[in-house]
């Protein structure tokens, strides 16, 4: 059988469109983009957060006045202007992340402690909460809460001749106030005896060795103790 010569396969042709034969479709131009385009040249501001009730500034100002910080000692230590801390602290201006956080480390604050609400603690008539310090003849009450780490704040109902007892004892803490609210109350402090009635305030330092006593007879002494800091 006689073999074939095969036949070249031909090379694909390369169609180049004339350029005029060509339709253009304009691409349809979104509204606003110049006006897009524009504001991408501008600057980028801080915005104030739409949070009206948190009132950075006023915290700001409360911090540094309770560290006995000036504002051009803040000022120096943050790396701003008076003026602009000033108005920061009137909340006139919103800061930075980056400045707010100078001006916390200046203070000496977490910035965290900015947001947090506000420290309150309400007991109501009757709701204290009933401890035993020792003593004899008393009834005492917790009425500043339990997690109150500056102050404790206590009730006493002292029975007639009820008191602290006959040994003189000390508490480590800077200052002491008793008020007696009814009846009537023989503090000792020192070897110095105090005798207080309805109405009366008295404060003193309780790591002095002092001792307490309701004298009536008849009638409770209702007081109220304030320690700072809690013992």
């Amino acid at each position: 059988m006689a073999r074939t010569t095969p036949r070249p396969i031909p090379k694909p042709t390369k169609i180049v469109p004339n350029a005029a034969e060509l339709e253009v479709v304009p691409l349809p131009r979104r509204r606003g983009a110049a006006r897009v385009a524009k504001k991408a040249a501008v600057p980028l501001q801080v915005i104030r957060p739409p949070q009206d009730d948190i009132h950075l500034g006023e915290r700001l100002r409360a911090a540094r006045k309770a560290r006995s910080l000036s504002i051009e000692q803040v000022a120096n230590v943050a790396g701003i202007t008076k003026s602009f801390l000033s108005r920061l602290e009137r909340d006139a201006v919103a800061a930075s992340v980056a400045t707010l956080l100078r001006v916390c480390n200046a203070i000496g604050i977490r910035p965290g402690s900015l947001f947090d609400p506000p420290a309150t603690n309400l007991v109501r008539a009757s709701e204290g909460t009933p401890i035993s310090l020792g003593g004899q003849g008393m009834s005492e009450f917790l009425i500043s809460g339990s997690s109150n780490e500056h102050m404790m704040a206590l009730l006493s109902v002292i029975e007639p001749n009820g008191g602290s007892g006959s040994e003189p004892y000390t508490l480590n803490a800077a200052s002491d106030l008793v008020h007696i609210k009814q009846g009537e109350l023989i503090i000792v402090v020192d070897n110095v005896s105090h005798h207080l009635h309805a109405g009366d305030t008295f404060t003193f330092p309780p790591s002095l060795s002092h001792m307490w006593l309701n004298p009536s007879a008849k009638e409770k002494t209702v007081a109220i103790w304030i320690i700072v800091p809690p013992p």
